[in-house]
C-alpha cells in the first residue's frame, strides 16, 4: 500500500492549476491531438508570470480529453476490469494519458522551465472508485526543488475494480486537502460558468462570483458538457470543487483568451467565475 497522507505542508505562494482537456486537446472534436497553440501559449504565459513573480510555485494538472475519456468509454473501463481487452485497454488509456502529461512537460521546457510527470498510478490507490491512499510526497519533493509537477486524470489501481479512473479533480481534492495551495486556478475552454451554455444560447451570462449563498442556485442551471467526458462535465466538476476546496478560493477561466493565464497568475483582475466557499 502506499502511504496514507503525512502532516501538513503549507507553502503559501503554491498555486494548484488546470489546464482543462478542453483547452489543450482537441476535446470538443473528439480527437486524440493536442492543441498546441494553446498548450504552448500557456508555457510561455506560466513563464512570463515566473519572470515577474520568481515567488510562484506551481503544481499542474492536465485534462486529457479524448485521451481518457473516449478510451475509458471504447474500452468500458468504467465498471471494473475482467477481460484481456479490458486490460489492454487501461494499458493503452494510461500511455496516452501520459503522453498528455510528456507533451505538456515539454512546452514547459522549451521555453525554460523544469518540470516533472508525476503518473497517477504511481500515487494513488482506489477502492470502489474511491481514494484510499494517495502518496503527496512525490509533489512536495518537486515543488522544494522548483519543478513543477504535472499530474494527469487517468487508471489507478482499484482494489475492487482492478483498475479505475482518477479524475484530475480527483488530484485537485486530494492535493487541496495535503498541500493548502493559495488558489486553485482552472483553465478551460470557457470564460466561467454561464447560466446557459455560452457556445449554444446568446443570452447566456457570466456568473461572476459563486459563494455559498448562490451556489444552489448555479448547480441548477449549470448544464452537463457536450462532448464526452466520464467524469461528469461541468456541472459535475462544480460540485466536485465545492466539495473539496477546503476553504480554497477558486477561479475559472478561459485559456483561449491570450494573456488570461499570465494575468491570473499574478492576481490581476480578469474575465472569470470566482468562487469563494
Amino acid at each position: 500500500m502506499l502511504m496514507k497522507e503525512q502532516s501538513k505542508w503549507t507553502k503559501m505562494s503554491l498555486i494548484i492549476l488546470k489546464l482543462g482537456g478542453s483547452s489543450i486537446t482537441k476535446k470538443a472534436d473528439n480527437k486524440f491531438e493536442m492543441d498546441y497553440d494553446t498548450l504552448n501559449r500557456s508555457a510561455q504565459e506560466i513563464k512570463n508570470a515566473l519572470v515577474k513573480n520568481p515567488e510562484l510555485q506551481l503544481l499542474i494538472v492536465c485534462g486529457v480529453g479524448p485521451f481518457g475519456h473516449t478510451n475509458v468509454t471504447k474500452y468500458d473501463l468504467n465498471h471494473g476490469i475482467e477481460t484481456e481487452e479490458q486490460e489492454k485497454g487501461v494499458g493503452v488509456t494510461n500511455a496516452d494519458c501520459d503522453f498528455v502529461g510528456s507533451e505538456t512537460v515539454k512546452a514547459l521546457g522549451k521555453v525554460g522551465l523544469k518540470a516533472k510527470l508525476i503518473s497517477g498510478y504511481e500515487v494513488c490507490e482506489q477502492k470502489s472508485k474511491k481514494v484510499v491512499a494517495f502518496d503527496i510526497e512525490p509533489y512536495k519533493k518537486a515543488v522544494d526543488e522548483k519543478v513543477i509537477p504535472i499530474t494527469t486524470g487517468i487508471m489507478v489501481p482499484d482494489e475492487d475494480f482492478k483498475w479505475s479512473v482518477m479524475s484530475g479533480d480527483q488530484v485537485i481534492a486530494q492535493t487541496v486537502k495535503s498541500l493548502n495551495p493559495k488558489i486553485v486556478l482552472m483553465g478551460t475552454d470557457v470564460e466561467g460558468i454561464f447560466t446557459a451554455d455560452p457556445k449554444n444560447n446568446p443570452s447566456a451570462t457570466l456568473i461572476e462570483n459563486i459563494t455559498k449563498d448562490n451556489l444552489e442556485e448555479v448547480l441548477e442551471k449549470c448544464g452537463e458538457s457536450k462532448a464526452m467526458d466520464v467524469t461528469g462535465g461541468m456541472k459535475g466538476k462544480l460540485e466536485k470543487l465545492a466539495s473539496t476546496l477546503n476553504g480554497v478560493p477558486a477561479e475559472i477561466f478561459s485559456l483561449f483568451v491570450e494573456g488570461n493565464l499570465e494575468n491570473v497568475l499574478l492576481e490581476k483582475e480578469i474575465k472569470s467565475t470566482k468562487i469563494r466557499l
